[in-house]
This record gives structure tokens, sequence and C-alpha cells, in this order.
């Protein structure tokens, strides 16, 4: 019955949207990475956002996410309708099956108290406890897919159970098992006690690669990853950051040996600072330079030059396995 009431609100919802093609309703096309697209075509899914409804909330866009098998994707609201959505309020995701994905509360574009996470076949998958660490006011912008809540949060897996309802993990003590977001394949398993990673875990990397770690209390001992190219790698970290080859304040000494202060911006009398990033490929080069945040022309177009004259660079390793990244670096005038 509840979801005959669900199917039947959101079907006057698009009906509600179809003749009121205006100003205030904004229907946006997006690919399941969250990649926004100019056309229905190219999309996987379609967004509909409606102004608040002045009877209920003032302040809160209503925002319905849909397959294009006519099956709800997601329901929310949010503080804003562009450039991102500030979700507040209660989100509800959905598989295309219709079956119900994750339920989980917001404030201010951040996760606040309890994430429920459900399988394909209805049943319960876990129930996450989120707390936030950061320190500072931050928005969290939501393009299409629910952001990573291990990131800025401390999470507690409060219970956990297979896609038969057998109890996995309770109170954080227990075996997990992290699937993709298709529920299709396992991204990573391994022992908690009391919340924390604690023994063999084993996962999934690219280039159809595993890895091995052993932990005690959450802090890794030792690591090693195969790949299916025949490489094995050792690691002490699971992530590294890229690195300039002499280290960062030889980096910083090489932009200011090269950089030239362009007679044009001398003349506007133009100074300040150039965000540029790149990447820092697998071999340690630089590559596909470009400005993030702008300043003036020929300031921008020097920046590009020396970062691309750039000596190697020591690349990222995750699990042990080199791996290109993007890195970002102001460069001052």
């Amino acid at each position: 019955m509840l979801k005959s009431i669900l199917c039947l609100i959101l079907s006057i919802v698009v009906l509600q949207t179809a003749k009121a093609e205006n100003s205030d309703t904004l229907t946006v096309y997006y690919k399941n990475s969250g990649q926004k697209v100019s056309t229905k075509d190219s999309a996987d899914y379609y967004r509909i956002i409606l102004p608040p409804d002045t009877n209920v909330d003032k302040d809160l866009y209503r925002v319905y996410d849909y397959y294009f098998n006519g099956q709800p994707k997601m329901l929310a609201t949010s503080l804003t309708k562009e450039n991102g959505l500030v979700l507040d309020g209660t989100c509800i995701s959905y598989f295309a099956n219709g079956k119900r994905k994750s339920t989980a509360q917001f404030k201010n574009g951040r996760y606040v108290g309890s994430i429920t996470n459900y399988y394909p076949n209805g049943k319960l998958y876990n129930i996450l406890k989120v707390e936030d660490l950061s320190r500072d006011y931050y928005r969290g912008y939501y393009y299409g897919y629910l952001s990573d809540p291990s990131i800025g949060y401390d999470v507690k897996v409060t219970e956990l159970r297979d896609s038969v309802g057998k109890l996995m993990v309770l109170n954080g003590t227990g075996h997990v098992v992290v699937f993709d977001d298709d529920f299709k394949k396992v991204l990573r398993q391994g022992d908690l006690k009391n919340n924390k990673k604690d023994g063999e875990w084993r996962g999934a990397i690219a280039d159809s690669g595993k890895y091995i770690c052993i932990f005690h209390r959450d802090e890794l001992k030792s690591g090693e990853s195969y790949m299916k190219s025949g490489n094995h790698y050792t690691f002490k970290q699971i992530d590294v950051k890229a690195v300039f080859s002499d280290g960062m304040e030889a980096f910083s000494a090489f932009i200011k040996k090269n950089l030239q202060y362009p007679e044009s911006a001398r003349k506007h009398k133009v100074a300040g600072t150039v965000m540029v990033g790149f990447y820092v490929e697998i071999n340690g080069t630089v590559s596909e330079v470009k400005v993030t945040r702008a300043l003036f022309k020929s300031l921008d177009d020097e920046a590009m030059r020396v970062i691309a004259l750039s000596p190697l660079w020591i690349p990222a390793t995750q699990f042990g396995v080199p791996t290109r990244t993007f890195y970002t670096i102001p460069v001052n005038f």
C-alpha cells in the first residue's frame, strides 16, 4: 500500500512538472558517475528540482531523481538548487527495481545521525552511525551520488547482515563485507573488533588486482598487493601522496627560479596567486596542466608554462601500486 501511494505521489509530481515548465522548475540530466550531461540520450537518470513548498518549508527545494524506467532514484530536500545540492533533511535513495537503497539524514550538506542501507532484494544490509569530524563550516555538494561517509566522519557499524538476513556484525564486532554501488562485486572484507579493523582484510584494486592487509586495532602492520600483470608490491601505508622527487621545498625553489613576470601583468600592476592543477603520471611525469583558479591571462599562461617544465615526481601509490593522481599547487606572482 505504501509503495502504491509513493508511486502515485511521484506520478503527480511528474505531471505537475510537465505542465509547469518555468524558471522555478529545473530538470537536469546525469550519468551514474554524477557527471552532468546536456541531453537525455546521454544520461543515465534525470533530476527534477521544484521550488520550496511554502506550506511545509520555505527554505528547502524539493529534489526528485528518476531512472528512465520510471522508478524513483532519490527523494531529498536541498538548501540550493544550482552548483550542486546542499542536502538538508531526509534523503531516501532507491535501486532501479524500486526497492529502497538507503535512508540518511543531512544537515547543511553533512550526514547526521545514522545511515541505513539495504540490499537490492529489500533486506537490511547495514546501519551506520556517523559523527561529523569537520571543525570548520563545510558544505557537502551532491551531484548525483551519496558522498563517501568515511571522509570527514567517524563511522561505526551498528549492525550488518548478509543478503538473507544473517547477522554478521553487531555493535562494531564481526565480519564486514563491503560491496560496490550495485552489489555486484565485493570491494573489501575483513574483521572488526570494537569498530576497529583487526586481522586480515582483503580487497580488489585496479588492473584486476587484489590486496591483503594485516591490521591491529586499526593500525596497518603490513600489506601486499598482487596485480594481474604479475607485479607484486609491499606497503606500510595504504595511500601515499605524490611528491616532487627532491621534496616540495625544492619544487618551490624550481618555480621561483624559472618563473618570469610577464610585461603585460607588470604594465597593469597585477599580482596575486594562480592555482594550477596537473596530473602526476605513474612514471613521475607531469601532464594535462591547467589553471583551476585564474588571475590574469599572461600570469595564468606563465604559471602553466613553468609547471609543464617540472622535473620528475615520485608518483602517488595506493596499496603500494603507483597511481595517476591530480595535484593542485599555488603559483605566486
